[in-house]
């Protein structure tokens, strides 16, 4: 006789309550709607003031090219830099780090620099500034801290010195890319911190890079930093470019490596001394826009528009030749590009004008 088993009895789970229903967000008085408009419009105005404070620092110094800019992370930053024309000719550059972001973080960022400001212009080296500036920021912001680099530079001898307060370490591009490193307690940490001083000398090509710390913190999307190292091999690849190419590539490699996203502010100050020789200057502009073999070929052009040999020409015979080479170059390698170098070969000559009459004067 087959047997069979019992049937088992098959148990139900109990019914799942069902969930409650979604709340619907709190209705938005017409009042709290018209303010917090008004914040963001106060908050567009604030970035627009502080960016405009960035740009207007930028000076133009004769005989060097410089290209700086911040990008917050957020509506407003807490990253900074300076110029500052001092006393005795030379000229103060500084580029400092907050801590925090958004809001109090920029308010800090506005304290520091009017603090920084206000010590630089007594005329002191790099290292008793920014121990004065040290002291300030304690009385100042209480709760908050700043890196901060301090460089004064003496633009007619290319001399540079440097005091540190726990910032990134100067980038000297001269053939090879080497960190002038100096240490030092950030500001805003011990009111009896002393800060020492480095020296450089830039000879005519030669770059500085300065940075803040949101360079080599930027991460892709798997959490991976960009680091020093990736910072300098560019530069390394790179180092033949003028300031303002090099941080239109900084900032696209950063924005490629971070997939467009950003999570800490971004600030970056490149100075270069021009070549002494005004065609020396010209060509490099050129190989910049064109590329060497394009700037090679129109440089072959060049003597027979000057009239002379372009190592003795002056400004005024290239600014009589400009306009044919532009032609020139325009016939060959697009109105683009062109338009590009007429810009850039424009600026260099009259700033070669500018620096002979100061020394004639």
């Amino acid at each position: 006789m087959l047997g069979h088993r019992a049937a088992r009895a098959v148990r139900r789970p109990p019914p799942r309550p069902a969930p409650p229903p979604a709340l619907a967000p709190p209705a938005i008085s017409a009042e709290e709607r018209r303010r917090a408009e008004e914040l963001e419009q106060e908050l567009e105005m604030a970035r627009d003031i502080q960016q405009g404070l960035l740009l207007e620092a930028a000076p133009h110094l004769a005989g060097w090219e410089i290209s700086a800019v911040s990008l917050p992370a957020r509506t407003l930053g807490g990253d900074l830099y300076d110029f500052l024309p001092l006393p005795d000719g030379g000229h103060g550059i500084m580029i400092g780090d907050v801590s925090g972001k958004g809001l109090p973080a920029a308010l800090r960022m506005a304290v520091a620099r009017t603090v920084f400001r206000h010590e630089a212009r007594r005329d002191a080296a790099p290292g008793p500034t920014l121990a004065a500036v040290n002291r300030g920021v304690l009385s100042e912001i209480p709760q908050g801290m700043v890196t901060m680099l301090y460089a004064r530079l003496d633009p007619a001898r290319g001399e540079l010195r440097v005091a540190n307060a726990g910032h990134t370490f100067p980038l000297i591009v001269n053939g090879r890319v080497s960190e002038l490193e100096l240490s030092g307690l950030p500001l805003g940490v011990d009111g009896d911190s002393d800060y020492g001083e480095a020296g450089a000398a830039l000879g005519p090509g030669d770059t500085v890079v300065l940075y803040t710390d949101g360079v080599l913190e930027a991460e892709n999307p798997a959490g991976e930093i960009y680091g020093y190292e990736r910072l300098e091999a560019l530069i390394a690849a790179n180092s033949s470019l003028k300031p303002r190419a090099i941080v239109a590539l900084l900032l696209h490699e950063l924005r490629a490596w971070s997939a467009g996203s950003q999570s800490d502010d971004i600030t970056v100050v490149v100075l270069r001394r021009r070549y002494a020789r005004l065609d020396a200057e010209l060509y490099s502009i050129a190989v910049d826009v064109l590329g060497r073999a394009r700037a090679g070929e129109l440089w072959d052009e060049a003597g027979s528009l000057l009239g002379v040999d372009p190592a003795v020409a002056g400004v005024e015979a290239w600014l009589m030749a400009l306009p044919e080479l532009l032609k020139l170059a325009q016939g060959r390698f697009g109105r683009g590009l062109a338009r590009e170098l007429n810009q850039q070969l424009r600026l260099a000559i009259e700033d070669y004008r500018r620096s002979s009459d100061l020394t004639n004067g």
